[in-house]
Parts: C-alpha cells; structure tokens; sequence
C-alpha cells in the first residue's frame, strides 16, 4: 500500500497515508511504513507520526514505546491529530511504571482537543 491508497475490503475501507517508518537511529536503514485509516474511523498510525492531512480522527491508536520514539514526540502528535478518542498502542515495551506515566501524558494531550482518552489493557476494546 501507498500513501492516498483507498481499497475495500468489505465490511471495512482502509485510507493509507504516510511513507516512511520513523528513523530508529542513523546507523539504521528507513523502511517503509504506511498508516492506515479505517472506515474513516480508527487510525493506526503504525511504526511513525503521520498526520492524516484532512482527516477528523475518530480514535487514534497513539503510539507508546517504541525504540524510535520518546513521550514528549507522541504528546506533540497526539495534540496534532486531535482525535475523538485514544488509546496506547506499541505499550509492551514499557514497564508498569512507564506505562502509567506514558498513560497520564498521553491522556492530558488528548483533553487538550476534547478528546478521551481509555488506557486498553490486553483483552479490553471500547466500542467506536
């Protein structure tokens, strides 16, 4: 898939935008990644920060722990995005401790737009 990429795979329709994965380290290659948008719903920004230009986002699957990122990146994105409503992805990393931390920053960013934020835990889901 690539960015402006539109396909049906019904009941769903999935919107890709982005190109690349976020830059690990310089010493490693940057390989691509895509977001995707789902039934102009839920986005899942996978391994990067890409804004879905021209997009209300519903629910955003922010990203949590990951080598290639720090919390304050993910703040900034999360007040970018604006969504509706948000939840951690990419959180196994983490420890209890820094999940809880990531958690409560990541919740503030997304009050700042209205937003709510629900910290899923394995197993847990919210209805969109």
């Amino acid at each position: 898939m690539r960015a402006g990429d539109v396909v049906e795979v019904e009941p769903f329709t999935l919107r890709f935008f982005g190109e690349k994965h976020a830059v690990i380290h310089s010493s490693l290659p940057v390989i691509d990644n895509v977001g995707v948008l789902v039934n102009d719903e839920l986005y899942y920004p996978g391994d990067s920060f890409t804004v879905p230009e021209g997009v209300e986002v519903g629910t955003l699957a922010a990203p949590a722990g990951a080598p290639w990122l720090k919390v304050g990146e993910v703040m900034d994105y999360v007040l970018a995005v604006k969504p509706k409503r948000a939840f951690y992805a990419h959180d196994m990393t983490l420890s209890v401790a820094g999940k809880g931390m990531h958690a409560a920053r990541l919740q503030w960013a997304t009050e700042q737009n209205g937003g709510t934020w629900t910290p899923l835990e394995v197993g847990e889901s919210i209805d969109l």
